[in-house]
């Protein structure tokens, strides 16, 4: 049981040099597709005795001693050694250590090509809903806050400059659309690559596995690949699933960003539960972003993931080649980072505690009523290119006094322009500037809370992919945290 098996070498003299022993070995982090390769082996095993290669007594017993070995090997029990060159080998090795010869039949009519192929386009398709399932987290956090600030109101930025007072929740909620997409992108992968390359063999498809349209079914695709060599050559299915998880950590960390900014003292605006940020070895007084500062730096690690594996494919001609294993690299660091953020990043939105008082302050600074001048003089018959210059004057009075808007007084607007009045500044306040924004998707709280409840349904197909039935809370609850 302890002897490496070799799945290639007949025609050889020699084995490998150590050296290429050592270049060609997988890591080990690689043999966490032994499910996937199982799951391959009992398809192909049911291929073989539909070829009559296998007899039902000897599928049987391939089949039980399969499901004894993902037993033995998830429990830990059974583990590679140094002499099992990828997870294919080491899995062989195992069942011909139960089987003896019976188990050397299972590799009739298949190749390492169509199985890693099938391992990594099944390992994807699992990932894909549980990813989905930790950004689901992450957006009932955000809609929870948004929900809990549909009122409140802060300075909306345009250049990170004040632009015009929106809803708390509101700028919450455009972070949770655009990680909405990024679900219903891996929704949108799934449904393209919901084929098997099973059955593909080396490049020409298998002499011996002649229906892998049924195994494909066997293993939960819809179908099988429509092109053999396009089974075990593409890997765009890898490139795209990169791309999407690096578009997740690119959203994550604009919102990584802003809450670096809201946190520091010069804003003030947001306080970071306890158990969600860190402190400092020489100053004791520090509390640090450190969840929204990983992500945003992680989210480097996975661009680069995506466009280094785009340069490893761009001139490989087809069938398949070695360099393809490459993939495996850029897709199992790209995995393993975000199963590190997301749950975090949930956890530290959901207890994320605004300061409703300090935003509502803020909100009117920097002349972000501006526009509501202009909206007031379009509504007494000025054209707006007037009413853009009759603001920009008032703007203009303002600053060369060392005030805002609020500075002004009746006996001031006459003096800028004979069309302003007192009425004006009565329409200039922020209530009156966030209740006029009712265009569907705009930042009045009525606007806001009829978009968090689009949001909940959309959702819902979300849940549905991703096998979630009901809201995903547990530890991240924002009420239970707050309470800690």
């Amino acid at each position: 049981m302890s002897e490496p098996t070799q799945l290639w070498g007949g025609r050889f003299k020699s084995g490998p040099s150590e050296a290429l022993a050592n270049l060609s070995r997988a890591p080990l982090s690689y043999f966490r597709l032994f499910r996937e390769d199982i799951a391959g082996s009992r398809a192909h095993a049911s291929e073989l005795k539909r070829a009559g290669v296998l007899d039902e007594s000897e599928f049987a017993a391939i089949r039980a001693a399969l499901d004894d070995i993902e037993t033995d090997v998830a429990g830990g029990h059974q583990q590679p050694i140094a002499g099992d060159e990828d997870v294919h080998t080491f899995l062989e090795r195992l069942l011909m250590a139960r089987l003896g010869a019976l188990g050397g039949k299972l590799r009739a009519g298949r190749s390492r090509n169509d199985q890693t192929a099938n391992n990594t386009r099944l390992y994807l398709r699992r990932m894909a809903r549980e990813l989905s399932r930790e950004i689901i987290s992450v957006q009932e956090a955000l809609t929870e806050q948004a929900s809990h600030h549909a009122e409140t109101v802060m300075p909306g930025f345009t250049h990170l400059q004040p632009a015009q007072p929106i809803v708390l929740g509101h700028h919450l909620m455009a972070h949770a659309q655009s990680l909405l997409r990024d679900l219903q992108r891996f929704e949108d992968w799934d449904r393209r690559f919901d084929r098997s390359p099973l059955g593909a063999a080396a490049l020409a498809g298998s002499g011996i596995a002649c229906r892998p349209d049924l195994s494909a079914i066997e293993l939960g695709y819809s179908a099988a690949c429509e092109n053999s060599i396009d089974a075990v050559a593409a890997r765009d299915h890898v490139a795209e699933f990169l791309f999407i998880c690096s578009l997740v950590a690119v959203d994550l960390s604009r919102l990584a960003e802003e809450i670096c900014i809201w946190s520091s003292k010069q804003f003030s605006w947001v306080r970071l539960h306890d158990s969600y940020s860190t402190g400092s070895s020489i100053m004791p007084q520090k509390k640090n972003p450190d969840i929204a500062e990983l992500t945003r730096g992680m989210s480097g690690t996975l661009i680069g993931n995506i466009t280094g594996f785009l340069a490893t494919m761009k001139a490989m001609p087809l069938a398949y080649n070695r360099d393809l294993a490459e993939d495996k690299r850029a897709l199992f660091e790209t995995i393993d980072v975000l199963e590190l953020i997301l749950p975090a990043f949930a956890g530290m939105v959901a207890t994320l505690e605004f300061d409703v008082d300090k935003l509502r302050e803020e909100a009117p600074k920097g002349f972000t009523l501006a526009t509501e001048v202009a909206d007031w003089l379009v509504g007494q018959n000025v054209p707006f290119a007037e009413a853009h210059e009759i603001t920009g004057a008032v703007v203009r009075y303002c600053e060369e006094r060392g005030h805002d808007l609020a500075g002004l007084t009746e006996d001031d607007l006459p003096k800028i322009d004979p069309r302003l009045n007192k009425d004006m500044l009565a329409a200039i306040t922020l209530d009156k500037a966030l209740a006029s924004r009712t265009g569907y998707g705009a930042t009045a709280p009525v606007r806001v809370r009829e978009q968090i409840a689009r949001f909940k349904t959309a959702i819902t197909a979300c849940r549905i992919f991703a096998g979630v039935s009901k809201a995903t809370h547990g530890e991240n609850d924002p009420q239970e945290l707050r309470s800690r």
